[in-house]
């Protein structure tokens, strides 16, 4: 099966284009949209043709207000503009990437960052592709602080006391998040509108299930729970009321060997933004095999039957015999027919 990329490839491939062209000295002039999953949209802009060293990048997402909801819009920023401190010097005030003020955001979108072309690298390149996956990962983080302040409890509190994160990353579809004391819970809210999907993603999910069991080399893997209705952590707090929809709810059982550290945390993060894509695109691809599959089948069974067929007139034209024609009458194995 295809494992998607995380990172935003043709972002990638557009700030490395522009890169290179001014290290050639023959800077460019962009104005790009690029497009990704879940409602996305980037927008790369040179706001300055006669000064092209600065290009602003910026981002809407359908998951804003809802990131910004789980603590302050203020602290989201202090937190996306942390990614990329790295790669600015203090010394010389010389930021390379920076994140805009909220009145110098380009309209219509919920972020801008000023990036400096002259000055990015291969690995600064990757982190701003990576852009979408550093914002969305903000509930996550707060869930591990949040759960190293549980851990550190003598009594742990109740579920219902815990606070749970939430991500509309979709109209009628969200991401919750809830860490407990010994846990970390992220339950997907998903809409199959087609009942050959609903089939297919039990045949998935349950292959989840099977091959845990069956393969001890994965026995540390998450557990995954599937489910028509919404799981207790979140019964009093899901959003969709609509009884007309039909949500299905997919679980996934943190323990904290799945973010023991940054690098393992970042991983868990990047499979678990990507789960839904490679959730339903596997089930599309699936239903595609199955139809060429089934044409090509088909295209094998009308081979067949005109090889079969026998045209009267023709052969009578051609002064044919009816003798002579039962010698020529022959199966698909090349047999003659027998009466």
């Amino acid at each position: 099966m295809l494992h998607l990329p995380t990172n935003n490839t043709l972002l990638e491939a557009t700030l490395i284009e522009l890169n290179e062209a001014w290290l050639n000295n023959a800077p460019l002039v962009v104005d790009r949209i690029v497009s990704d999953f879940d409602h996305t949209t980037l927008h790369l802009l040179t706001p300055d043709n006669e000064n092209r060293q600065w290009v602003y990048l910026s981002i809407v997402l359908m998951t804003w207000s809802s990131l910004c909801k789980c603590s302050n819009e203020e602290f989201l920023l202090r937190y996306i503009q942390s990614k990329f401190d790295k790669y600015n010097n203090d010394s010389d005030n010389s930021n390379i990437i920076e994140i805009l003020p909220k009145n110098q955001t380009v309209q219509g979108y919920n972020l801008t960052l000023r990036l400096d072309i002259s000055k990015l690298n291969n690995q600064s390149i990757t982190d701003l592709s990576l852009l979408k996956t550093h914002i969305m990962s903000y509930p996550f983080q707060l869930s591990f602080q949040k759960f190293n302040q549980l851990s550190a409890m003598e009594v742990a509190p109740s579920n219902d006391a815990v606070s749970t994160y939430r991500m509309q990353y979709r109209e009628d579809e969200n991401i919750y998040i809830q860490p407990s004391n010994d846990r970390i819970t992220v339950i997907f809210e998903t809409i199959f509108n087609d009942e050959t999907d609903k089939i297919f993603s039990k045949v998935f999910l349950q292959e989840f299930v099977d091959s845990r069991k069956r393969n001890r080399s994965i026995q540390s893997a998450p557990q995954v729970l599937f489910s028509n209705t919404p799981p207790r952590e979140i019964i009093n707090i899901t959003t969709n009321q609509n009884k007309d929809v039909d949500s299905k709810f997919i679980t996934f059982v943190l323990f904290p060997r799945h973010f023991s550290n940054d690098e393992i945390q970042f991983k868990t993060i990047c499979k678990l933004l990507q789960f839904r894509h490679y959730f339903h695109y596997h089930i599309k691809c699936s239903k595609a095999f199955m139809h060429s599959r089934m044409r090509f089948r088909v295209n094998n069974f009308i081979k067949v039957l005109n090889r079969a067929k026998f045209d009267s007139n023709d052969d009578e034209e051609n002064g044919t015999s009816s003798g002579q024609l039962d010698d020529k009458r022959r199966t698909i194995t090349g047999r003659k027919l027998v009466y």
